[in-house]
């Protein structure tokens, strides 16, 4: 079968390699479709002092496919799934999966992949909810209830990426008041108004705080969602919110110590919250959901359909922010 490797930093190859065999309880799963998530850039720039090269496939893990061939009662050969691989070792021809990294898909469409960051964003606004509405904790896996509902609430969305304008395009979902964008690259700040932004403010061309302060009448912003993974963004995001006001650090971290304005977190008494991985059986479904009856257009983030061959293209379009390059797909 093909896979990728990353040999070395900035370097991806495609080679071949056995199929993968499945042992009791798992499934094998024909890849369709993988994408590139910004969680898989460190493995690329050499940012975790890994040994290289990687294993085969790694990291690949927005992955959707067909099962063909099962041991496993749970699932069955022919069903469309999408899943994480054991492993993350997704950039490959066949990967093997189980039943509890995986969720059933209407069809297959390339749009399903990006179920699975919208998943991880659905995980991270559970937990949101509960902060900014107490009450929300019995009801934590709803969407249609108003207790839910952000009206009157004020949202900043740090990074405008992929993941950040699932935030923003889940934000407009909950009827937030206002919802701003904040980026530096201004095909992203398109994205971000045609997915639910009620401002945007590219940071390279103004002040955020002061643009915020005018946007919110000098409320700032009852909540910050910070989505690009850097200890100076996390430090924005404290500064762009009210006293008391709510902070979710998702993006990924770069390096294992961050600089923090901790007086400023502590004196205007900011609440601080971190979100990674979701309950895949709850709450991936509701993203397969979403995005199968257009309440999430994922077609606003799809910049680019490529082939798996082009995989060394599509990681320097991520890093370089080429071709207006949001998020990048590839068909095996």
């Amino acid at each position: 079968m093909r896979c990728a490797v990353i040999t070395k930093p900035l370097c991806v190859e495609i080679t071949e390699a056995p199929k993968p065999e499945i042992e009791e309880g798992q499934i094998l799963i024909k890849s369709h479709t993988v994408s590139i998530c910004g969680s898989d850039m460190p493995y690329f720039l050499n940012e975790r002092a890994l040994q290289y090269p990687l294993p085969l496939g790694f990291p690949g893990h927005e992955c959707i496919g067909t099962i063909v061939e099962t041991r496993n009662k749970a699932l069955k050969e022919g069903d469309y799934v999408l899943s994480i691989p054991n492993g993350d070792r997704g950039f490959a021809e066949y990967f093997v999966s189980h039943p509890s990294r995986t969720v059933s898909i209407p069809y297959l469409n390339n749009k399903f992949v990006i179920a699975q960051p919208l998943g991880t964003v659905i995980h991270a606004c559970r937990k949101l909810f509960q902060s900014i509405l107490p009450d929300a904790e019995k009801d934590k896996y709803s969407l249609e209830r108003d207790k839910w509902n952000l009206t009157e609430k004020k949202v900043v969305i740090v990074g405008q990426g992929s993941i950040g304008l699932l935030f923003t395009a889940m934000m407009k979902l909950m009827n937030a008041e206002t919802i701003i964008g904040i980026d530096l690259v201004n095909y992203r700040l398109d994205a971000s108004q045609k997915i639910g932004a009620t401002h945007i403010i590219n940071c390279l061309e103004s002040n955020i705080s002061d643009m915020l302060y005018k946007i919110t009448d000098g409320l700032m912003a009852d909540l910050a969602i910070e989505a690009v993974g850097k200890d100076s963004t996390i430090n924005d995001c404290f500064r762009l919110v009210k006293r008391s006001g709510v902070v979710l650090a998702f993006g990924v971290p770069r390096k294992s110590v961050y600089e923090f304005d901790f007086p400023d977190f502590f004196n205007r008494e900011i609440k601080l919250i971190g979100s990674l991985g979701p309950d895949i059986q709850t709450e991936f479904p509701i993203a397969v959901e979403l995005i199968a009856n257009d309440k999430v257009d994922s077609s606003i983030l799809i910049s680019h359909i490529l082939s798996i061959d082009d995989i060394q293209k599509a990681f320097e379009f991520v890093t370089e922010h080429k071709d207006n390059a949001i998020k990048i797909l590839m068909n095996m």
